[in-house]
């Protein structure tokens, strides 16, 4: 989603600039920018965070280019020449299920390590992320890192005019089922307070082959909530838009973001937001949210029914989200990265 939303920007805003795309080609072939006349696409397919990944970069990347971007924190550890880099967030270095194994915060802990000693510029998606990166890792400088909010694409906006796909109220949680995503939390205070309003829960995200995913004591609870809490696994995107524009406020009770796209998006979809107070959270959705503490079932549950039972608590919040959301765009975030790529290349 990172690349979709700031690669046309970036295409538009550096004409001048020679630019090749690594990955599968036959996707990134289907994207509008591909075809401009200053890029070319090479294919490049190793699975991420593996051995193969570091030797095909290596091969992939042109001999004579003059900086490698690479939009996630896993870099070409052997790459000699420039490159910049996105940090999106540091869960590999402080979610507990992540860094798990020794052989997970070692790959972690070695690309930190090199992108802070060696990057020309580290783009961050937020101040929260730069202020976690400068935290846990060292480096030579500070002064390359480059907070750039992320954004929505337009078609969030519509979202409302999609089909409705269930016919019960309900509030919406979006996010892959994983613990640091604390969505059991959010599900304990739902069954405190759903006896109070006709609401359902309806949690959409993957569920099954994660490598980090929730417990079965967290499927258990589900199943203990009867038809009241409904998950959804993966859905489309468009299924996304629809779940999340009919809903009566999203809810994202995250432990730790780097970002935190979902509740931008629901504001766009004109739909009430109520979060965690933790991470970036906070520095995403401003005034334009409802808060709780994430720790805490039970303050989660009074926002809960605060946010279902009062209509002008609502409106502000949408009225706010919409405003917010023309401030953190997608197009500020590319012509932002491409000025710094500019700054670094040196082009005039």
């Amino acid at each position: 989603m990172y690349i979709r939303g700031i690669l046309p920007g970036i295409v538009e805003r550096l004409k001048d600039v020679s630019i090749v795309g690594l990955g599968d080609s036959s996707r990134l072939s289907d994207f509008p920018w591909s075809g401009a006349s200053n890029v070319r696409v090479v294919d490049c397919r190793a699975a991420r965070y593996s051995f193969a990944e570091q030797i095909q970069l290596l091969r992939a990347i042109p001999r004579d280019s003059d900086m490698f971007f690479s939009p996630y924190y896993t870099i070409p550890l052997f790459y000699g020449g420039r490159f910049a880099v996105t940090v999106h967030d540091t869960s590999h270095l402080v979610v507990p299920e992540i860094v798990g194994s020794w052989k997970k915060r070692f790959y972690a802990r070695t690309m930190y390590r090199a992108l802070r000693r060696r990057a020309s510029i580290i783009f961050t998606v937020s101040h929260f992320t730069k202020s976690e990166l400068l935290r846990l890792t060292t480096g030579p400088r500070q002064d390359n890192i480059l907070p750039t909010h992320l954004g929505v694409t337009p078609d969030w906006y519509a979202a409302k005019h999609l089909p409705l796909m269930r016919s019960n109220p309900y509030l919406v949680c979006v996010g892959n089922v994983k613990p640091y995503k604390n969505i059991g939390r959010l599900v304990e205070a739902f069954m405190q307070v759903k006896h109070q309003f006709p609401h359902d829960l309806v949690i959409v995200g993957q569920r099954e082959g994660l490598i980090t995913g929730e417990s079965p004591q967290f499927f258990q609870r589900i199943q203990a909530a009867g038809d009241r809490v409904h998950m959804t696994g993966f859905v489309s995107h468009d299924q996304l838009r629809s779940l999340v524009g009919h809903a009566h406020a999203l809810i994202m009770p995250s432990l730790y973001e780097g970002f935190g796209l979902p509740p931008l998006e629901a504001m766009a979809a004109g739909v009430p937001v109520a979060v965690s107070r933790a991470a970036s959270l906070p520095e995403v959705c401003g005034d334009a949210a409802l808060y709780f503490d994430p720790s805490n079932a039970t303050d989660m549950a009074k926002v809960l029914v605060e946010i279902v039972s009062n209509p002008a608590l609502c409106k502000r919040l949408v009225d706010a989200g919409l405003e917010r959301t023309r401030l953190i765009t997608r197009k500020s975030c590319a012509f932002q990265t491409a000025d710094a790529l500019r700054g670094c290349l040196n082009v005039p």
